[in-house]
């Protein structure tokens, strides 16, 4: 065996590779039905034309493992390959007959480092094979297992390990946290260099959803994330109370943990409104924010007793799918969650999911948390955000989804922000980071180290 030339760093998500061509013959049709798929259609020419589909065809999983043998050829068989733990979602949209020429692709939807071994890691992949008129013939998702480049090169955190309470977890690049009231905090880091930006989530997620966006801020910066309590693989909240004031209490700890000497934060939705009350506890906490969409509302929005519409909502989320492939497609088919980048939406699927004994696999922040984190109270009201003298950025798109649109809020937000600018997105919605991580990312980066991109 040659030496490697690919290793699972060299995987980037988002993108899409020619894997080569095959020309599908009669012979290997025939052979390969006769030997693993012996139904008439695909062994028989004659007997296949009283077929529903009028001729010879080859079997569908020809037709995977044609696509698999181009996709070793043309990388695995370059790459420190560690084999696959399975393809999901296999569909055969087109038959495939003789002289069929097939066109192998593979879109790199993630990757995710080992939690148990630092040597490697996984690459989440969408297969497809299209004939010589451009149309679909399969697609199935799957995973590959490669090893890394330098095992020891990634930066596991130390500093959070000074912190009080805190202790390493036993997942590379994660430390676990204690907050102030005993919640266990996984706070990691996402690579890059330069200052340290925490990055804090919407509620619902978790800290790797933000993954696409955070590989464009690791070059400017060292990205950490965090997940709140309830959230990813975060404990819950005392008593289960999910008061947003909790939430600031969570970026306290992590702040502290991360203990830099200048310290950033970029947050979405709720993860904006909980930078901004970790900061009022805190003033200092912060050299500057980067706040899209940040909860932020009148005196009383969260002491309300009319029902919560998104409250309701969340307790409807289904919560157990067959797979994660299949919560990929469900969640890309429909509102809220279609409007999502592939890669942000495998990466919420991956790590937003914990797997059963039986093999299907459940939401990890459940229903009812979820329901109760959009209920609960200890809101940063609009009148106290004038007690906040950080600089910040309140971003927001223009695109309302349904009747929600907490981005038309945004400008009092900034406005009442002694040291607040707003800044618009047109074309994107309360979804932006996840939407279009790119764009934001570079909006961020303008915005938190302006100053010294000029210099």
């Amino acid at each position: 065996m040659s030496e490697p030339m690919l290793f699972f760093e060299d995987f980037t998500p988002g993108d899409v590779i020619e894997l080569g061509t095959c020309e599908m013959t009669e012979d290997e049709i025939i052979d390969f039905g006769r030997r693993f798929d012996p139904q008439y259609f695909h062994t028989d020419p004659q007997a296949a034309a009283d077929s529903p589909f009028g001729g010879l065809i080859a079997s569908g999983w020809h037709t995977v493992s044609a696509w698999a043998r181009l996709w070793i050829d043309a990388l695995v068989a370059h790459a420190d390959g560690r084999g696959s733990p399975g393809m999901q979602d296999v569909r055969w949209l087109e038959p495939v007959r003789p002289g069929d020429v097939l066109t192998a692709t593979v879109e790199i939807l993630d990757t995710r480092p080992s939690s148990r071994h630092a040597d490697r890691g996984t690459v989440f992949i969408a297969c497809k094979m299209t004939n010589q008129h451009g149309r679909v013939v399969m697609t199935c998702h799957g995973r590959g297992l490669f090893g890394r480049r330098h095992p020891a090169g990634e930066r596991i955190p130390s500093r959070p390990e000074q912190d009080a309470g805190a202790g390493p977890s036993a997942t590379a690049g994660s430390v676990e946290v204690r907050s102030a009231d005993g919640v266990k905090l996984n706070l990691t880091t996402m690579g890059g260099s330069g200052p340290d930006l925490l990055v804090c989530h919407a509620t619902g997620f978790h800290g790797l959803a933000y993954r696409p966006l955070a590989q464009h801020l690791a070059e400017d910066f060292t990205v950490w994330a965090l997940d709140f309590r309830g959230h990813g693989t975060s404990g819950r909240a005392p008593g289960d109370d999910y008061a947003w004031s909790g939430m600031g209490i969570d970026v306290a700890a992590c702040a502290a943990a991360i203990g830099a000497g200048r310290l950033y934060g970029l947050g979405h939705s709720m993860g904006g409104a909980a930078l901004l009350l970790a900061e009022r506890s805190q003033p200092g906490t912060f050299d500057r924010l980067f706040l899209y969409e940040p909860i932020v509302l009148p005196r009383g929005f969260f002491d309300a007793t009319a029902a919560n519409p998104l409250a309701e909502g969340a307790r409807k989320r289904r919560e157990v799918f067959n797979s994660r492939a299949e919560a990929i497609e469900r969640y890309a088919s429909r509102s809220p969650l279609g409007v999502m980048r592939a890669d942000a939406l495998a990466a919420y699927v991956e790590g937003g999911f914990v797997d059963m004994p039986d093999g299907r696999v459940r939401l990890a922040c459940s229903a009812e948390t979820e329901a109760r984190t959009f209920e609960a109270s200890g809101g940063l009201p609009t009148e106290e955000a004038s007690a906040i003298s950080v600089p910040a950025t309140v971003a927001a798109g223009t695109v309302a989804a349904g009747v929600s649109n907490p981005g038309i809020v945004g400008p009092e937000i900034a406005e009442a922000l002694p040291l607040g600018r707003f800044l618009g997105f047109a074309g994107l919605g309360h979804f932006g980071p996840l939407e279009a991580p790119g764009v934001v990312a570079a909006a961020a980066v303008r915005e938190l180290l302006g100053d010294q991109l000029s210099r």
